[in-house]
C-alpha cells in the first residue's frame, strides 16, 4: 500500500455515515447554540510530516478532517479552524510549535503525536497553557505519574497492551518458555520491556536476552543475528513503526520464523503490514490498538473511512478520528469551548468508539477499550489487498486503580 496516494475528496455521505456509525443521533440536524461572543474553536493536528514515523502522518491528518466533517466543521454554531504541526517525532520540536500555536493562534486543544517522548513533554504544556489534549501513544506515565487534568489517552497503555498479547499467545503457545526481546531505547521501548519483565515473572518464562537500538536504526542485521544465536522460543519485538518494520523483514529473510516465534507486540496495523508484506508478516504473532475486520464494531467504523479514502481505516487513522471526535463533543457537552469545562465533560464519558463501547476513567483520563492479538495471514489466504491478518484475541487489561499513579479524582 503506498504511502503517498493523493488522498480522495471526502464526501459528505461518507463522514455522515461515520458519525450514524458511532453516535447513532449525535449528527441529526445542525446545531443553533452559538459560543460566548468572540471566541474560536482552533483544533490543533501535532503528528510527524517528517523524521522517523513521518509515514503516519497522512492518516492522522485523514482521521481528523474525517472527524471535523462529520461535525460540518462547526461546533456550537462556531466554525472550527484546524491546524496542523509537524512534530517531526523530536520533544524539543514539537514543544516550540505546540506553544507557538496557543500563544499565538488561539488554539485550545491539541491532539495526535506518534511518539510518546514527544507526548511526555507535551503533557506539562497542556496543564501549564490549560489546554486539552488528547493522545494515542504507548507510555503508562502519560496516564500514571505525569498525568494531568488537561490530558487523556486513548490508546491501551503498554501494561494493557503486552498483556492483551502475552496472555493469550502464552496459553496458545505452552511451550515457548525462552525469551528474547529486542527494544528501541527510549521511554516507550523501556515501557514495554517493563511490562514484559512483569508477565514473564508472572508466567515462568526465561527472559535470555535484551538488545537495546537506536530510534530509527538503518540496518537490523546484527539485533536480528544476535537473537537468532540465543536460541529463543520467542523473540518479541518491543520497536515501533519503520524500525519493526525492518525488524520483521529483516527476521524473514535470515530464516528466524524457521526456529522461533515472533512477537510485535504493539503495532501501528495496516500501514506496518502493508510496508512488512504477506511473505514475512505470515505466522508473525502482532498486537494493535485497532483492526477494521476484528469485530463487527470495527468493520462498521472503517466503512465511511474506506468510502472517503479507498481503504479500510487502521490505527493511525482511528486515534486520529476518535480524538477529534471526543474534542468536538465534549465541547457539545460542556456547551462551552472552556478547556478545563470540556475536560470535565470528557470524564466518565461513555460512548460508541471505533472498537465498541469505550469509556473515559474519571481518575486518570485513560479511555478503557479493548485491544488484539492477530497473526500474519499466508497470500495464499488472503481475501484482498488488505487482509494481512487474522484475529485471535480481544481482551482488555486497564492499569488497575489501585497500581495507577495518577489519581485526578
Amino acid at each position: 500500500m503506498s504511502t503517498h496516494q493523493r488522498p480522495r475528496r471526502l464526501s459528505r455521505r461518507a463522514a455522515i455515515g461515520l458519525g450514524a456509525g458511532f453516535t447513532g443521533a449525535a449528527f441529526l440536524g445542525s446545531l443553533n447554540r452559538a459560543l460566548a461572543a468572540g471566541e474560536q474553536v482552533s483544533l490543533l493536528g501535532v503528528f510527524p510530516s517528517s523524521g522517523a514515523y513521518a509515514v503516519f502522518g497522512r492518516d492522522t491528518d485523514r482521521g481528523i478532517k474525517l472527524a471535523l466533517a462529520q461535525f460540518n466543521n462547526t461546533v456550537l454554531g462556531q466554525k472550527v479552524t484546524y491546524l496542523t504541526r509537524d512534530s517531526q517525532t523530536n520533544p524539543g520540536i514539537a514543544v516550540q510549535r505546540v506553544s507557538d500555536a496557543i500563544d499565538h493562534e488561539n488554539v485550545k486543544f491539541f491532539i495526535g503525536v506518534a511518539s510518546s517522548a514527544v507526548a511526555l513533554a507535551l503533557e506539562p504544556i497542556a496543564k501549564q497553557k490549560q489546554a486539552v489534549f488528547i493522545t494515542s501513544v504507548g507510555a503508562d506515565e502519560v496516564t500514571g505519574k505525569d498525568c494531568n487534568e488537561y490530558t487523556f489517552r486513548w490508546s491501551v497503555p503498554t501494561y494493557g497492551a503486552v498483556r492483551s498479547t502475552m496472555y493469550p499467545f502464552i496459553k496458545a503457545n505452552p511451550g515457548a518458555k525462552k525469551w528474547y526481546t529486542i527494544t528501541p531505547s527510549y521511554v516507550f521501548g523501556d515501557s514495554l520491556l517493563r511490562n514484559v519483565k512483569e508477565v514473564a515473572q508472572e508466567k515462568g518464562l526465561e527472559l535470555i536476552g535484551n538488545d537495546y537500538h537506536p530510534l530509527g536504526a538503518s540496518d537490523f542485521s546484527s539485533y536480528i543475528t544476535k537473537a537468532i544465536e540465543a536460541k529463543p522460543d520467542v523473540v518479541a519485538l518491543l520497536n515501533f513503526g519503520g524500525d519493526a518494520i525492518k525488524s520483521i523483514k529483516t527476521a524473514a529473510s535470515y530464516g528466524l520464523k524457521k526456529n522461533a516465534k515472533i512477537l510485535y507486540v504493539w503495532s501501528g496495523g495496516l500501514l506496518d503490514y502493508g510496508a512488512i508484506g504477506s511473505d514475512a508478516l505470515d505466522g508473525v504473532y502482532v498486537g494493535c490498538q485497532y483492526w477494521h475486520e476484528a469485530s463487527a464494531a470495527t468493520r462498521k467504523a472503517s466503512e465511511p473511512y474506506q468510502k472517503a479514502y479507498g481503504e479500510p481505516m487502521g490505527y493511525v487513522g482511528a486515534s486520529a478520528y476518535i480524538e477529534a471526535w471526543l474534542v468536538l463533543k465534549a465541547i457539545e457537552l460542556a456547551k462551552s469551548s472552556d478547556p478545563l469545562k470540556v475536560a470535565k465533560a470528557l470524564e466518565s464519558f461513555k460512548y460508541a468508539g471505533p472498537t465498541g463501547p469505550e469509556q473515559v476513567r474519571a481518575f486518570d483520563h485513560q479511555v478503557v477499550k479493548p485491544y488484539y492479538l492477530l497473526r500474519g495471514k499466508a497470500q495464499s489466504a488472503m481475501k484482498d489487498q488488505w487482509d494481512f491478518v487474522e484475529t485471535l484475541a480481544e481482551s482488555s487489561y486497564p492499569v488497575p486503580r489501585g497500581v495507577s499513579e495518577c489519581h485526578l479524582s
